[in-house]
This record gives C-alpha cells, structure tokens and sequence, in this order.
C-alpha cells in the first residue's frame, strides 16, 4: 500500500491550523470516561476522516473521539490532539497522529507538532524526524542526564528509584515514544493506551530499531484493540538490547492496578 506522505503531511498541517485557532481559547469537557476532550479534538478528527475517506474510500478508520468507519483490511488510527490535557493547559508538546494499520498491525505512522512544527513519520527506508533518519540508541551505560518517559502520574503507580537517569511526563504519548525513535529517551513508559494512542507512533519506533511489550514482558497485540477498548496494561517502548533492563527498574507501587494517564 503507497502512502503518499506529502499528502498525509499537508493534511495534518491543516488538522493543526484547526486545533491552533483553538488554542488556548477553547473550553474543557469531560467525556463519559472523564478523560478531557475539547471542540478541536472533535473538529480536527472529522476533518481528516474526511481526509482519508475521499482518498482511501476501501478503508476503515477508528479516531478518538468516536469515529468507527468499517474498513477491509485496511484501518487508520486517528488521535486528533494525542496530549489533550497539554493542549488545554496551554503546554506545546501535543501532537495529530495518524497510523495505517494492516490486517490489525500498525505499518505506518505520521506524527505533526504544530507548534514546535516537528514531523516524525515513516518511509520504505526508515524513520524520519523533519526529514532526517532517526535511529533508537543502541545500548550503553545510562548516566544522571538519561531520560525516561513516563506518564504524568507515575509517580504514585511506580517506585523509579532504581533508574539513574531522569524522568519526565511531556503530555503526549506518541510524542514519548517517537523521542525512543529519535534516540533521545531511553525508554517511554504508557498508561492503559487505546490503539489511537500508539498506532502513529509504533511503526516510527519499529523503523528506527526500537520495540515495545506490556510491562510484565508480555507481547504486545495492537489487533486486541481494535475494539476501541484501553491495553489491559502499560506498555513500554526502548531499544530492544535494553528493555529488559529497563524493565526491571519500573517497579509497581501502591495502586498500580489503577489506570494511568498521560
């Protein structure tokens, strides 16, 4: 299947001029799972299912905020704004995320900063960050100024002492693991993703050598989801030498069986 990435890209450049005149001047509201959700969340999704249905009529497309749009074998995975709770803060790292799946498996991903203005997306060859092929790092010892990605409330799920480098929670989950892509985390911890907040992303990661697993080292399955219902827990992405050394460092504290947010 031949995506063509200008295309794709000109889209999220309009999807982000919609949620940009939005932001900082629209309203939160809460949805029936009391996760946060705005005007522009809904408004940019039902432009780019409209988007992809003129061009990709045969496919199917499950977003965020609702879109169900039966398909064959073909399925596009929509976040409008993946890191609402930023956006609605006033916070800059947010990001529109698209993600092809096939039969199930996410096979390419595009990911648009509007206001940084950052592209990660994949191609035949790789993964790309602006144009540039971006590759996880390869293992090596980790020092004070490592960084892991974590959720914003990490710190009441999980015991982190064991890491010796520095976490931080930026407000978008796609965007904690194109930075495992890029190289520049160590490791991206998740909550209890849906598909929509992984499937962008996963096949940037998978180009630049990277993988990803449930927690408890359990594989993990993108067509359990499908569904549109949550990971039955968080997920991890790293470079595939150190995961498991990673893994071993994120202990469960009191309340883990919570559900994590970004």
């Amino acid at each position: 299947m031949e995506i063509k990435l200008t295309q794709v890209q000109q889209w999220a450049e309009e999807a982000g001029r919609i949620a940009l005149r939005y932001f900082n001047h629209v309203a939160a509201e809460r949805k029936a799972d009391r996760t946060l959700v705005s005007r522009a969340d809904r408004e940019v999704e039902a432009f780019l299912v409209g988007c992809i249905q003129e061009t990709y009529p045969d496919h199917g497309v499950i977003g965020e905020e609702g879109t169900r749009e039966a398909g064959g074998e073909w399925l596009w995975a929509i976040d409008p704004i993946d890191g609402t709770r930023a956006f609605l803060s006033g916070l800059p790292i947010w990001a529109i995320s698209l993600g092809l799946l096939h039969d199930g498996l996410p096979v390419w991903g595009l990911l648009y900063l509007p206001i940084t203005g950052d592209f990660y997306y994949t191609e035949d060859d790789g993964a790309f960050w602006n144009g540039q092929p971006i590759h996880c790092s390869s293992p090596k010892p980790w020092e004070a100024s490592t960084l892991l990605c974590v959720p914003s409330n990490s710190h009441r799920r999980y015991d982190l002492s064991a890491f010796p480098g520095i976490t931080r929670a930026l407000g978008s989950t796609a965007v904690h693991i194109a930075l495992v892509a890029r190289g520049i985390a160590v490791g991206a911890l998740t909550g209890h993703t849906h598909i929509w907040d992984v499937a962008g992303a996963l096949p940037i990661l998978e180009q630049a050598g990277g993988t990803v697993s449930y927690l408890s080292g359990q594989p993990f399955d993108p067509t359990a989801l499908l569904d549109g219902n949550r990971a039955p827990e968080p997920i991890l992405a790293a470079h595939p030498g150190v995961i498991e050394r990673l893994r071993a460092m994120i202990r469960r504290g009191k309340g883990s069986s919570s559900g994590m947010r970004m």
